[in-house]
């Protein structure tokens, strides 16, 4: 599947440098989401070209662009019916939490689903949810040395 995108050329350079300074980290938040390598490169390249776009001239954090990815990723979700879309991952540090604690995290985290939409979706109370969620947090920062 090739796209022409036809981008002005002052708008290469923010583009160009968007990627060199956040690709990596961005790869790994999207592949989070979408299990698939292809399509999240492809939604990569959307994204980074999409909040280069919007924001010229603009200050740009990581977490102002991982806000960007995670509103476009529901976008382009094909099922964005108030359903779970948790699968397994090849994710290391969502591989140490257990399955409850992978399906708060990655609904909570990557959806962008909030607490109160998540126990409604499974039936359970909100205080246990938050619960697993403040504990899968505190399981991957202490995998990573945080």
């Amino acid at each position: 599947m090739s796209e022409v995108l036809n981008i002005h050329q002052d708008n290469l350079k923010d583009i160009r440098q968007l990627y060199d300074r956040y690709a990596g980290m961005l790869l790994g938040f999207i592949r989070g989401t979408v299990q698939d390598h292809q399509r999240s490169e492809e939604f990569l390249i959307k994204i980074i070209t999409a909040f280069a776009l919007e924001n010229q001239g603009q200050a740009i954090s990581w977490l102002k662009i991982r806000q960007f990815a995670r509103y476009k990723l529901i976008e382009f979700s094909p099922v964005n019916d108030g359903q779970l879309n948790i699968s397994d991952s090849g994710n290391e540090y969502l591989n140490l939490l257990e399955q409850d604690e992978r399906t708060v995290f990655q609904a909570v985290y990557y959806q962008g689903k909030s607490i109160t939409q998540l126990a409604g979706l499974l039936n359970r109370n909100e205080n246990m949810l938050r619960t697993q969620l403040k504990s899968s947090i505190d399981k991957i920062r202490k995998a990573r040395g945080n």
